[in-house]
């Protein structure tokens, strides 16, 4: 773990760079991937249930139910797959190690308000989606650190919706392609997964995979952007931040 830190992961950058934020995440996650990615298929484990009962019942009236039901257990438990990430991600940039239980004890006494973080920050980027694209994006790059937020500050959803604006501003284009990059690479690797399965069971299931794999990745790349940010505007090191984990 040690040549992790002296590659430069803790090193608070002179400016926030995509290319940094980059080569940072690929590090965090190539040291402990399968771990990573077990903190993420947890939370997410009610949606395997959810995508079995879907592919069984298609083309039936409670499929659009189910449909319903899994969109929203889907930013629930992303935003808890995401929490849980923090923890681990901060822990190796500081060159030190981590458990699942200790990642999910402090996902979980911030769940409430996390899941409510998650959920405004859907509702807001949806409408803006409906109003011609272009506002949904946007504020979709100005909260993309609001779950970070409110679990490193300890702070309300509000003031965690509030502080992600205040954050991002100045470096939302270079968000934007780090948040463009996590979607274009999640969907098409569920669409060609789901392909391979021939949209059966099988499809479905590699579908979920890849659902769980770029979550994996969205969680540890939103860790380190806020991490990076609040470097670059603040000029707050790697340890002060990590404080609240002590």
């Amino acid at each position: 773990m040690t040549d992790i830190v002296a590659g430069g992961l803790s090193a608070a950058p002179a400016q926030f760079r995509v290319g940094t934020v980059m080569n940072k995440t690929f590090a965090i996650l190539g040291h402990q991937f399968w771990k990573f990615t077990l903190l993420t298929l947890l939370p997410m484990a009610p949606l395997l249930i959810l995508t079995l009962v879907s592919a069984s019942s298609s083309g039936t009236s409670g499929a659009a139910v189910t449909s319903a039901g899994t969109g929203f257990l889907t930013i629930a438990l992303q935003s808890l797959a995401q929490a849980t990430s923090l923890y681990g991600a901060f822990q190796i940039m500081r060159g030190q190690s981590f458990t699942i239980r200790e990642s999910f004890q402090i996902a979980l006494a911030r769940a409430v308000p996390v899941i409510g973080v998650s959920i405004l920050c859907a509702l807001a980027t949806i409408l803006g989606m409906v109003l011609f694209i272009v506002p949904g994006i946007i504020l979709g790059c100005m909260l993309y650190v609001a779950i970070p937020a409110c679990v490193i500050e300890k702070s309300g959803v509000m003031a965690s919706l509030k502080r992600s604006v205040a954050l991002t501003k100045g470096y939302r284009w270079q968000i934007f392609g780090l948040f463009l990059l996590v979607m274009v690479v999640g969907t098409v690797a569920g669409l060609v997964l789901v392909k391979v399965g021939e949209e059966n069971i099988v499809g479905q299931l590699l579908g979920f995979a890849a659902q769980v794999i770029s979550t994996t990745f969205g969680a540890v790349l939103s860790a380190v952007i806020y991490h990076d940010l609040r470097a670059a505007k603040e000029g707050i090191d790697l340890d002060t931040l990590a404080n609240v984990f002590d």
